[in-house]
């Protein structure tokens, strides 16, 4: 069951970086970086936030499984995920750079499920997100990994049709 689950998860994290990716490079540059608010992130501030965030909570399941005392997450004011969306330095990031970091995150999730067994995914450690304190392991995997990948491919589709209600 385990090794089934992890393999499924880390297909399903390339599938929808694969989807993120061709997506990405069929839209304009323009669109690309195009705000739809100023609440709203651009396509590259999506991009730059998935390749800080996903090797972030890669990290966090790695400290978890060395030491299950350890608190772990962060809040949405963290300073380095800001900085991964602020819009300076985005905007200095080439869409191909986005994109060929992105590709990575696959492999960088795979080889950390590959190191996973049922045991590591039922550690529970103290989380600083009071919503999230007493959730497993598996509950990173699955809502701040898997699912995370998937609201943002949803997030770059609802930027092109708005886009595309705009022109």
């Amino acid at each position: 069951m385990t090794k089934a689950y992890l393999e499924s998860s880390a297909a399903t994290v390339k599938e929808t970086i694969d989807n993120i990716a061709e997506l990405v490079q069929s839209l304009s540059e323009e669109l690309i970086r195009w705000k739809p608010s100023a609440d709203e992130w651009s396509v590259a501030q999506i991009l730059s936030h998935l390749n800080e965030a996903i090797p972030y909570w890669v990290g966090e399941i790695k400290r978890i499984k060395q030491d299950a005392s350890a608190t772990w997450g962060r809040g949405l004011a963290d300073e380095t995920r800001l900085a991964a969306v602020a819009e300076a330095h985005v905007n200095a990031l080439p869409t191909a750079e986005l994109l060929a970091q992105l590709k990575t995150v696959p492999a960088t999730v795979e080889h950390l499920f590959q190191h996973l067994d049922e045991n590591d995914l039922s550690i529970v450690a103290p989380s600083r997100n009071p919503k999230f304190n007493g959730q497993p392991l598996q509950f990173i995997i699955d809502h701040l990994i898997v699912e995370h990948v998937q609201k943002h491919l949803g997030q770059i589709k609802r930027n092109v049709n708005k886009w595309n209600e705009n022109k």
